[in-house]
């Protein structure tokens, strides 16, 4: 299944934001305001995104995650005479960048506040529970 998107990249949009935090902003077969991305196509970002509140940084997080199970499974680990390829170093590093990608977010998260007034008109009393 080829990985089509909107090309070039919208970010501005959450699938763009996504598409940004992951590398993945270089697209080819670019035609008709489409092209190939190297790992997720816009509806699997979008579906990402559903399941992660619309949140680009948790929904890059797990594509990140995603990506590193495919490095270890498909890579693993080889040597030839001058060439070694670790695929688990290679899922290491994206699970780190996944993991500060969620804590990033929980970072975000928690810098929003509600702030609750209450409002008592002086000639309307309010009755109160204990009253």
């Amino acid at each position: 299944m080829a990985n089509t998107g909107v090309a070039p990249v919208n970010l501005t949009s959450d699938v763009g934001k996504v598409r940004l935090l992951l590398g993945d902003t270089d697209p080819t077969g670019v035609a008709g305001g489409s092209g190939t991305y190297l790992f997720f196509s816009d509806s699997e970002i979008t579906a990402l995104l559903g399941l992660y509140d619309n949140t680009p940084k948790l929904a890059a997080a797990r594509a990140l995650e995603t990506i590193a199970g495919s490095q270890a499974l498909l890579l693993k680990s080889w040597s030839t005479d001058d060439l070694a390829v670790r695929g688990d170093a290679i899922a290491k590093e994206l699970r780190e960048l996944a993991k500060q990608l969620r804590a990033e977010a929980t970072s975000d998260d928690s810098s929003d506040f509600v702030a609750l007034i209450q409002t008592v008109d002086a000639d309307d009393p309010v009755e109160t529970w204990w009253n």
